[in-house]
């Protein structure tokens, strides 16, 4: 009996949390129209910064539960942005961010 416990356990340890984190990386941001927003940087344990258009760049940081996307500091929670994330199979992130406004953007 103990030696299947121990390969249960095992195994959970190996199973990814259901918790995850959205991959790091530069990730291109445009409207539901198309237009052009600027540039998210995403950093390792949440921190990003957000360049528009005009090159000005902030800083912050995010918190994720799953699939979902909760700014907590800097442009994306000016911006009043809520969002969810996906990979597909091949390994692209998408982030789909809704503000309060109804702003709806884009970010690959």
């Amino acid at each position: 009996m103990r030696p299947l416990l121990a390969a249960a356990a095992l195994l959970l340890l190996a199973t990814p949390a259901l918790a995850q984190f959205p991959p790091p990386g530069v990730y291109e941001c445009v409207s539901e129209n198309g237009a052009n927003l600027g540039e998210l940087t995403l950093f390792v344990a949440g921190d990003y910064s957000f360049k528009n258009v005009d090159g000005n760049s902030a800083s912050g940081q995010v918190a994720s539960a799953g699939t979902d996307v909760n700014p907590l500091s800097g442009p994306l929670k000016d911006m009043q942005l809520i969002g969810v994330f996906g990979t597909d199979d091949a390994g692209k992130t998408t982030f789909r961010f809704t503000g309060a406004d109804g702003l709806e953007v884009s970010c690959q």
